[in-house]
């Protein structure tokens, strides 16, 4: 069985509150009060045009659509590259209006250089191993 996101649920509104407590270590918070949460909206309604350009692509040109046809590309570094930018730039909130948690699973060893300063955060989020940074032996693709 593979392991779940952390507080038993899978959705952004699990992943919001995990990443506020993630930052903010003293939070606490009860099962009661996570149930009564629902899934937040995307921090902009024009995430879902495709002509849209993201605020966090801010370094390139690239639309909504652009972005959403690099994350299937057949090239796996491609795929991972702009996986690894949504998931770094993007609010938690909005990654999943792109992404799933099984996608962002499979990616994981190719994702970890994407990362950034997010690596740690997304891996206690998502219950996975916790990478070392640089790793020991860089591998070749």
């Amino acid at each position: 069985m593979k392991p779940r996101i952390r507080f038993f649920g899978c959705g952004s509104c699990y992943l919001e509150l995990a990443t506020v407590i993630w930052i903010n270590a003293n939070a606490s918070i009860t099962m009661d009060k996570m149930e009564k949460l629902e899934r937040l909206p995307p921090t902009t309604t024009s995430l879902l045009e495709d002509d849209t350009k993201p605020y966090f692509l801010w370094w390139t040109e690239a639309t909504v659509g652009d972005l959403k046809e690099y994350l299937v590309s057949p090239n796996l570094e491609e795929r991972a590259y702009w996986l690894g930018a949504l998931l770094r730039e993007a609010n938690t909130r909005d990654v999943w209006l792109f992404t799933t948690e099984d996608e962002i699973r499979s990616m994981w060893s190719r994702l970890i250089r994407h990362l950034g300063r997010s690596r740690r955060m997304w891996s206690w989020l998502l219950g996975l191993p916790q990478p070392s940074w640089p790793p020991a032996v860089a591998e070749r693709v």
